[in-house]
């Protein structure tokens, strides 16, 4: 939990706090880190020995599944997907990837998220050769991926204490929703206290609203908790979006410049600087005051960077 004094000061309050999920050590680190250590052992339990991981060209899920994987003596097959025509570039987490030897399926997905039966065709093929397979599901959101964020709030809960701190508001990037699902389940079911407010990088805020109750109720059917959220509970902003899923906007652009500046702390294109294009908007709009105090959760992806034109990040210019 680091204080960001500077960018605080650069947008003339609230306070703002960073929680550094970027740093959570693994494979250059990511929210998906938490996730992963409740997911890989119902695999491990379950008798699996390869792990099927599906996502975007640039997922963070999958170099940080391929590094994991390796550690716990797993193979691992990434099946990858994108719209017909999106460029596959070596860069990035993809290049992160095929260094640390991970076996890549690339599809194409239309819509964005639909895999059909590609995971199962690689199943099939794992299982033919003799091995055992888990398929993950989507951005590692299940249950035991809620679980690694239920145990975060009682994390960061622990860390307000020591710091004799008492947060208004916690901002997170929504994706496929298991990080905010399970955000949302620990404030439910804890006394952190705090607002919990997402910022959408992919999906409309409809969507969301409708989708996010149902997963986060299987959630705390599965993990034995009582609470658990209706729309009316759910702060969502699906309007720092853009263009879509991986589509750099002026605002992230600008956000990712900013953080780098005023903190020396950097985003990525996809998730977080959405995110604090986001939190950025919301200070200029007053819908965060700015006598609130407010944590930033960093959900890291930094290397996806590398793979968007130096142009399009330091100007928003379009690539």
């Amino acid at each position: 939990m680091e204080e960001a004094k500077a960018l605080s000061q650069a947008l003339g309050g609230p306070r703002i706090l960073f929680k550094r999920d970027d740093l959570t050590g693994v494979g250059l680190g990511g929210n998906k880190v938490r996730k992963l250590e409740f997911i890989m052992a119902r695999a491990l339990a379950e008798g699996a020995d390869t792990l099927i991981v599906c996502g975007g060209y640039q997922s963070n899920l999958a170099r940080i599944t391929a590094a994991m994987a390796k550690r716990a003596g797993l193979r691992v097959e990434l099946v990858l997907g994108g719209v017909p025509g999106e460029p596959r570039l070596r860069q990035g987490n993809l290049l992160l990837d095929e260094l640390m030897g991970a076996s890549v399926t690339f599809v194409e997905t239309v819509p964005r998220w639909d895999f059909g039966d590609s995971l199962e065709q690689v199943a099939d093929k794992v299982r033919a050769q003799g091995h055992v397979p888990f398929i993950m599901p989507l951005g590692g959101s299940g249950p035991e991926g809620m679980a690694g964020y239920i145990f975060a709030t009682l994390e960061m809960r622990e860390q307000f204490a020591a710091q004799a701190l008492k947060p208004d508001r916690l901002v997170v990037g929504i994706g496929s929703g298991g990080t905010y699902s399970g955000l949302s389940l620990g404030v439910l079911n804890t006394d952190i206290g705090y607002r919990l407010t997402g910022i959408s990088v992919s999906r409309t805020r409809d969507y969301l609203l409708e989708s996010i109750p149902l997963a986060a109720r299987h959630g705390a059917t599965e993990l034995g908790l009582t609470n658990a959220p209706v729309a009316a509970d759910l702060d969502i902003h699906d309007e720092y979006v853009g263009e879509g899923y991986g589509t750099l906007t002026p605002a992230s652009a600008e956000a990712i410049r900013l953080v780098a500046q005023a903190e020396g702390v950097f985003l990525d294109p996809v998730y977080s600087g959405k995110a604090m294009a986001g939190l950025i908007g919301l200070i200029r709009r007053g819908h965060i005051g700015r006598d609130e105090t407010v944590v930033f959760l960093h959900t890291g992806g930094q290397p996806a960077l590398f793979a968007y034109a130096a142009e399009s990040l330091l100007t928003g210019a379009r690539p």
